[in-house]
C-alpha cells in the first residue's frame, strides 16, 4: 500500500496582497477578512531608527498581508475604500485566472447544452405487435 503523503510536495499558494501603514487600516482590513472568511497572515517589517524617533503617536506601522492567491479578487473588493493600504500588483486578474470553487463553477454553466435524443430498441415481440 502506498502512502498518500509525499515528502517533496509543496502546497504554498500564499502571496503578498498589500502593505498596510496604520493600525486603524490594519484593524479595518482584519475585520473585513474575518467577516468574509478570508485567511491571512501578517508579516511585520521592522521600522528604521528614524521612523521610531519621528513617530510621536506610535500608530504608524508597516506590515504585509499575505493571502491565498485564489482569494485575491474577493480581497481586493473588500479592501476598497480603506486608506493607508498599498496593493501589490498581480497584473490583469480575471475570473478565468483564479481557482474556482465547485459551487461557482456549477452556477456559471450555460444552459445551451443539447441533450441527445434517446433511442429505444424494439424487441421482436414489440415489432410483431405493431404490425
Amino acid at each position: 500500500m502506498s502512502s498518500i503523503i509525499q515528502n517533496n510536495q509543496v502546497f504554498n499558494n500564499e502571496v503578498p496582497f498589500c502593505r498596510v501603514y496604520s493600525m486603524e487600516s490594519k484593524k479595518q482590513l482584519e475585520e473585513r477578512f474575518l467577516a468574509h472568511r478570508i485567511s491571512y497572515f501578517i508579516e511585520w517589517q521592522d521600522r528604521s531608527f528614524l521612523q521610531r524617533i519621528f513617530d510621536r503617536k506610535g500608530n504608524k506601522i508597516v506590515c504585509t498581508f499575505r493571502i491565498n492567491k485564489g482569494e485575491i479578487l474577493r480581497a481586493r473588493e473588500l479592501a476598497k475604500g480603506i486608506e493607508g493600504i498599498k496593493f501589490k500588483e498581480f497584473g490583469d486578474l480575471t475570473q478565468s485566472d483564479r481557482i474556482r470553487r465547485r459551487s461557482e463553477a456549477v452556477k456559471e454553466e450555460s444552459d445551451d447544452m443539447e441533450m441527445p435524443k434517446l433511442k429505444f430498441e424494439n424487441s421482436q415481440d414489440d415489432y410483431e405487435e405493431e404490425e
